[in-house]
């Protein structure tokens, strides 16, 4: 199906030819997905709370409005004449104990997203989420596998639930998008990087248990297949489908860099490192399926990492 919003006269819209709303414009995500609707032909609108880095929105084709999540107000205001939304913002790094405010971005967030959609008549809402709310599990995950979601996941999680209990089409249709290792300049994937080229990373008992990865520029691509072809109310796993042990991916970024391979500690050191919570995730089997995106017509540019890695440490910023 293809996506389409009504206009102020009522008429339907197709979806690429309409405003996006992009929440979390200038974060690791939210500049690629804003990159991505932009070259679909859609206007992007970005929301960002931090004027500065207005210059990051426009470089990926989007015009930057200044607003916060959490203010329903400003919100409302940029949302007027949207076709979707998509809620990929989190909380400020800068701040010096993120942890409640991570959430209130995150979930208070999506339930201020939807009260602006329904204000302005936009038709859909995609939620941004993680792959890290499904439990440790033997075998290939799919969206009905059963979740676990502990830490900044339980954050993710509850707003997917905010989200989806608004779901009433056809007058607002939400989705969820569910990324799994998404590597690229930022997040998770430079730490790494970094520890790795210094020669201090090390995995978990080994590093044998198996992730699902994707690159930076397929999961925006598959945001933009879920807001314009996604069914309402569905959840959509954002994996390139080539699982593989977290080792052999450390092992391979640090061949790319001309590093030694990383090293190895107990889960014990795990956790007196980053925290049980952290710990149990890092040492979590998570070999998922994309198999309902790619139903929509979504095939990733990089089908596994091996191939994908290279390219995007040329940009990534040293």
């Amino acid at each position: 199906m293809r996506a389409y919003h009504r206009d102020e006269d009522g008429a339907a819209q197709p979806l690429e030819d309409s405003t996006v709303l992009i929440v979390g414009a200038a974060g690791f995500l939210g500049q690629e997905i804003t990159r991505a609707f932009a070259r679909r032909g859609s206007k992007v609108r970005g929301l960002i709370r931090d004027p500065a880095r207005a210059e990051i929105v426009r470089s990926a084709g989007g015009e930057p409005v200044v607003g916060n999540v959490l203010d329903i107000e400003s919100l409302t205001k940029h949302a007027q004449g949207c076709a979707a939304i998509v809620h990929v913002a989190a909380n400020p790094s800068e701040v010096p104990d993120p942890r409640d405010l991570a959430r209130e971005v995150r979930v208070r967030g999506a339930g201020n997203i939807i009260e602006a959609a329904r204000a302005n008549r936009v038709r859909r809402v995609i939620i941004g989420s993680g792959y890290w709310v499904y439990a440790d599990q033997p075998g290939i995950i799919t969206e009905q596998s059963r979740v676990d979601p502990q830490g900044e996941s339980r954050d993710n999680y509850d707003a997917e639930r905010a989200g989806l209990e608004a779901n009433a089409p056809p007058e607002l249709e939400v989705l969820v998008g569910r990324p799994g290792m998404v590597y690229g300049d930022g997040a998770w994937f430079r730490p790494v990087l970094e520890g790795i080229r210094k020669g201090t990373y090390r995995v978990i008992d080994g590093g044998t248990n198996h992730w699902s990865f994707v690159s930076l520029p397929d999961t925006a691509s598959a945001f933009c297949t879920i807001a314009e072809k996604g069914t309402a109310g569905e959840v959509y796993n954002i994996v390139d489908g080539n699982p593989r042990p977290w080792a052999e991916f450390a092992h391979f970024v640090a061949e790319t860099v001309g590093a030694p391979g990383p090293g190895s500690m107990s889960f014990e050191e795990a956790v007196a490192t980053y925290g049980r919570v952290v710990a149990t995730h890092l040492r979590a089997n998570r070999a998922t399926s994309a198999g309902k995106l790619r139903a929509l017509g979504w095939k990733p540019a990089y089908a596994r990492f091996q191939e994908g890695v290279a390219p995007l440490l040329a940009n990534v910023r040293r």
